[in-house]
């Protein structure tokens, strides 16, 4: 064998090398993701496994407001009303809003997975926003205030999401033929 010809069978076997190096960070890169994607889960539904949360999540859901008691221009005294309609339970309803904010902010930046997030909390998510729109509708009208604005942010999309379509009915419905695989022995 000349010098060409090794050198020619050098250059191509340092080219397969770099493609399988390159094919094999691909499917290193996808798995990551998945498993990222998998973690992301796991932090979520453990919000359910948080007393605080849980006992904010609950108030939420139960709370009936009298939205009259509430003045559109008068953002203190609205915190002050919401704050003594929540009663004890303020800090942990507190608790889940915060929570709803950071989500906000980790979706927009890619570092929580939308549909993930979507299948554990469009339900939660979609009644807090409505439950307190009469709190959340001035900060929305005031360009300035940041106040809530990535719960904000994140309850738009819940809603956009769903307006296009794109949402799933609840799972109990959707996915009642389902059925776990069989174990292989």
């Amino acid at each position: 064998m000349d010098l060409d010809t090794a050198a020619s069978y050098a250059e191509i076997l340092g080219l397969v090398t770099i493609l399988g190096a390159a094919i094999y960070s691909w499917f290193q890169i996808k798995e990551l993701r998945r498993s990222r994607d998998s973690t992301t889960a796991m932090s979520l539904a453990a919000n359910f496994q948080d007393e605080d949360f849980v006992v904010g999540l609950t108030a939420i859901m139960n709370m009936d407001f009298d939205a009259t008691e509430y003045q559109h221009s008068d953002h203190k005294a609205n915190v002050e009303a919401f704050q003594e309609q929540c009663g004890e339970d303020w800090p942990k309803v507190m608790r889940v809003l915060t929570t709803w904010e950071s989500i906000g902010v980790l979706i927009h930046r890619g570092d929580m997975d939308f549909h993930a997030f979507y299948d554990l909390f469009s339900g939660v998510i979609i009644k807090t926003y409505e439950t307190f729109s009469f709190f959340f509708e001035p900060i929305r009208e005031n360009g300035d205030d940041k106040n809530m604005e990535w719960f904000l942010w994140l309850a738009d999309r819940v809603i956009e999401f769903e307006k296009e379509g794109s949402g799933t009915p609840p799972a109990h419905i959707v996915f009642a033929d389902w059925r776990p695989p069989k174990r292989v022995p």
